[in-house]
């Protein structure tokens, strides 16, 4: 399926590097095998549902679904998190636009990858697809040493070295979206608000909630 990115995508944090197989692309190569490494430090962060996704979570609260078969939906990644604190601040759940939905209890983004490559056999695979449907997906941001995929309104990183980094996974929303909704996103209860400087130099505002593993 044909993916949709919002403007939101304009919170890359880093200059994604040249796009090449995986034999050449260091930042792939070293991305999938960090990521392996987290999963293997903790593998009760990922667990599968019923649906055919994976769910990669540390406070079993806010949570990234991802798609086993990625042409099975147009839901290939979902970032999840409880939906409360952002009412609080002020979201008319009504007013969302394409790539967020809400219900009763949780806040959602949404991105749509295209069709993949097949079922994926394990969580990694999953998550990577998105790169083999957009290589610009990937980022790495060298001083903060993580490596993260770019999602619809947000972004998932995780750590190159979760030995040395305290930070070792991190959900990120973009706060400017929201906040053009009415949203106060200093008074998101959970949430760190962060500015970010793109290389560009543009600064960007993100909405955080990092987990240190060990």
């Amino acid at each position: 399926m044909k993916k949709v990115f919002t403007a939101a995508l304009a919170l890359v944090l880093a200059t994604a590097f040249f796009a090449g197989c995986a034999s050449t692309d260091v930042v792939l190569k070293y991305g999938q095998s960090s990521f392996e490494n987290i999963l293997k430090a903790d593998p009760e962060l990922v667990k599968e549902d019923e649906n055919n996704n994976y769910i990669i979570t540390v406070d079993k609260e806010t949570l990234l679904k991802v798609s086993k078969d990625y042409s099975s939906s147009d839901e290939d990644i979902v970032l999840s998190t409880p939906l409360q604190p952002f009412v609080k601040a002020g979201l008319d759940v009504t007013k969302l636009g394409k790539g967020y939905k809400a219900d009763d209890t949780s806040l959602y983004l949404i991105t749509d990858f295209g069709n993949g490559t097949g079922k994926s056999v394990s969580p990694t695979q999953a998550l990577f697809q998105s790169v083999a449907d957009d290589r610009e997906a990937l980022t790495y941001h060298e001083e903060l040493g993580h490596y993260g995929i770019m999602l619809n309104g947000g972004k998932f990183e995780f750590a190159k070295d979760y030995k040395t980094n305290e930070k070792d996974l991190v959900y990120a929303i973009a706060a400017q979206p929201l906040r053009d909704l009415g949203v106060d996103v200093q008074k998101i209860d959970g949430w760190t608000l962060s500015t970010m400087k793109e290389e560009s130099g543009k600064e960007v505002e993100l909405l955080l909630k990092p987990f240190n593993i060990v």
